[in-house]
This record gives structure tokens, C-alpha cells and sequence, in this order.
């Protein structure tokens, strides 16, 4: 009696078990996934960093691209800027002297300085004119008798200032005029010195010497620069043109941009705040890229394929569409946060689904459902 009110109750449950098994096959239908939503986190901050000194954004706030959130101390980059500027010009500016060349004037001034050097030159090699040893000796000459006659002038005034005769003023003109006469005529013996022994030998060295580079200088400016002087400037005015570029992709990390549309999730600096270069600052969570993560049975998994058009329902009954978008090549286990303890021993697929709606948050549960 017992057997048969046991296949009574059992004989119904098999037959509807069966009816739904058979429905599910027909229609497509498939159990109802469980997963979290969940968008791409975009850590942003500076390549240089440097000292906060404004915090653009809140957190919790919506950001288009390109959106200035936080900006450093820049005062430092910028006077660096400034000196590379000033490098470009003056290279740039030396390039072009070196390609055009001298100006006319400045040529034949090289021109006559070169032949100035070599009349100099040819001075030193003649030595004295016989002219100019004569003058020099009159010279001598005339100042000597000078003197003497200052020197018996004085000498006589001296006598005269002792008995009073002449005031002191006389003697001390008299005595001023000798001495100074004096000076002149050992001056006067030097040079005539000078003179009669003729231009020495090193003098004579450094006049040829000043006349040598003299020519050079006219030569080069008659002929121009080299093609490898005018490379080289132009070489230094490509470096520094690199230079300058270099800080200007510097002086654009002073401002910390979004790189795209996105939910300000947390902001890790405050005005102030020396930050590292590399450091992230500003936590994003891009909009465009969010998804569901969901598991598939091992057993469901042929039900399921990459374009699979699904329903997204939310805790709060709403209904976004989805799209599988990718299904793992390699089973795991149940995640140890979803299911019971007996489902845990199941092997599973992670699929991606993605989603798209501004009412979609990161860590929501959904439920995915698989449009027949």
C-alpha cells in the first residue's frame, strides 16, 4: 500500500518534470544567470607630479573627455619653458647668420683691419726711420739746454729767496719748471735709446702674427662659412627645438585630464599635497565600459554563444538589454560569494554582457535572462 501511494505521488512530479524539460528544449529557454555589474577603472595622474594646487572635481561627480580634474604647481616648468625659447632663438638665429653669410661692410672691415695689421707688420720688420731717430735726438737736444738753463735759473733763485729778494712762489715755480725738464729729458734718452737699437725681435713675431690672423679673418669673411658650420648650427637649433617640445609635453601633465566620459569614484589628493610622479590621484569609472559578470553551468553552456541578446533585470525591476560579448575559453568554480556551499562544486563559464545606462552602477546584482 505504501509503494503504490509513494508511485502515486511520485509518477506526476516525473511527468511535469518531463513537460518542462521538453518546454525548455522547444522554446530555448534557459535558468536565469546571477552576476554583479561592473565597470573598467581608470586610474589617471601626472608624469611629472609636483605640489596639488587645485582639486577641480568632487567625487561622485559625471566628467566628459578632456575634463580638467586636478592641477599642479607649474611656476618652475614654466621659467624652464621660457630659457628653451630663448635657446631656439638664439640657435635659429646663429643658423641663419652662418647660411646668408657677412654683410658687405662687415667684409671690408675685415679688409682693413687685415691691412692695418700688415702695415704694422712691415713697421716693426723696417724698424726706426733715420728721420725719426734725427727728431728724436734735436728733441733731446733742445730739452737738455733747457734744463740747464732751468737748473742755473733755480740755483740762482735759491740765493735770492735766502736773503729775501724773491718770494718762495718764484723759487717753487723755478724749482717745479727744473724737475719737470728733468722728467722730459730722461724720457727723451729712453726713446732715442729705443730708436737707435731698433724694433726687437719679439715685437717683430707678434706684429707677423697679428697680421697672419688678420688675413685669415678677411679670408673668411670673403669666402663664408663651411657647409659643416652652417650643419652643425642647425643641428644645435633641432636640439634645442627638442628641448623646448620636451617641456611643453611636460608642462601639459601640470594638468591631470579625463580621458574619457566617466564617474569620479574617489579623489586621492587635496590642495597641497606633494605627489610623486607616476602616482595616480583621480579614480574613474568609465561609463561606455559597462558590463555584467555572469556564470553559466557547464552543462547550459551550449545554450549560450558570443551575440547572444539578453535582458538585464535590476534589484530595482528595471529592464536593460545586453549583449554577450565574450564567454571564458576555461571552466573555474562558482565564485565562493554566490550560491550554497553544494553549488560551489559546479564548474562554471564567466560571460560578458555588455550593458549600457546611466541607472547602472558598479557591484549591482542583475539577473540575465536570455531572450528566446
Amino acid at each position: 500500500m505504501i509503494v503504490r501511494r509513494l508511485l502515486l505521488f511520485l509518477i506526476p512530479i516525473g511527468l511535469a518534470a518531463a513537460a518542462l524539460w521538453w518546454f525548455m528544449q522547444r522554446t530555448g529557454a534557459s535558468p536565469a544567470l546571477y552576476g554583479i555589474v561592473e565597470s573598467r577603472r581608470v586610474e589617471v595622474g601626472s608624469k611629472i607630479g609636483g605640489r596639488v594646487t587645485e582639486v577641480l572635481v568632487e567625487e561622485g561627480a559625471i566628467v566628459d573627455p578632456e575634463t580638467p580634474l586636478v592641477r599642479f604647481d607649474f611656476a618652475e616648468l614654466r621659467a624652464r619653458l621660457r630659457q628653451a625659447e630663448a635657446r631656439v632663438a638664439e640657435a635659429s638665429a646663429r643658423a641663419e647668420q652662418l647660411t646668408r653669410g657677412l654683410r658687405p661692410e662687415e667684409i671690408a672691415q675685415a679688409a682693413a683691419a687685415a691691412a692695418a695689421a700688415q702695415a704694422q707688420r712691415d713697421a716693426a720688420k723696417s724698424g726706426p726711420r733715420p728721420q725719426e731717430i734725427a727728431q728724436a735726438r734735436a728733441e733731446l737736444q733742445a730739452t737738455t739746454a733747457e734744463l740747464e738753463t732751468a737748473y742755473t735759473t733755480a740755483k740762482r733763485l735759491e740765493q735770492l729767496a735766502k736773503t729775501g729778494d724773491i718770494s718762495q712762489q718764484s723759487l717753487d715755480e723755478a724749482t717745479g719748471r727744473r724737475n719737470a725738464l728733468n722728467a722730459r729729458a730722461r724720457a727723451l734718452r729712453q726713446r732715442l735709446m729705443l730708436l737707435e737699437a731698433g724694433t726687437r725681435k719679439e715685437d717683430i713675431l707678434a706684429a707677423e702674427q697679428r697680421a697672419l690672423q688678420a688675413e685669415k679673418a678677411a679670408a673668411v669673411a670673403r669666402l663664408g662659412s663651411r657647409p659643416e658650420e652652417i650643419a652643425q648650427a642647425r643641428a644645435r637649433v633641432e636640439q634645442a627645438q627638442a628641448e623646448l617640445a620636451q617641456l611643453a609635453v611636460q608642462l601639459a601633465e601640470v594638468e591631470v585630464r579625463a580621458p574619457s566620459r566617466a564617474r569620479v569614484e574617489t579623489v586621492s589628493v587635496r590642495p597641497g599635497d606633494l605627489v610623486p610622479a607616476g602616482r595616480p590621484v583621480v579614480s574613474l569609472l568609465e561609463e561606455s565600459q559597462t558590463w555584467v559578470r555572469a556564470y553559466v553551468p557547464a552543462p547550459d553552456l551550449s545554450g549560450w554563444a558570443v551575440g547572444t541578446k539578453v535582458e538585464v533585470v535590476l534589484d530595482s525591476g528595471k529592464v536593460v538589454p545586453g549583449t554577450v560579448q565574450q564567454i571564458a575559453a576555461q571552466a573555474e568554480f562558482l565564485p565562493r560569494n554566490i550560491q550554497t556551499r553544494e553549488d560551489r562544486t559546479h564548474q562554471v563559464f564567466a560571460v560578458k554582457i555588455q550593458v549600457a545606462g546611466a541607472e547602472l552602477r558598479s557591484g549591482m546584482a542583475a539577473e540575465v535572462r536570455r531572450v528566446p
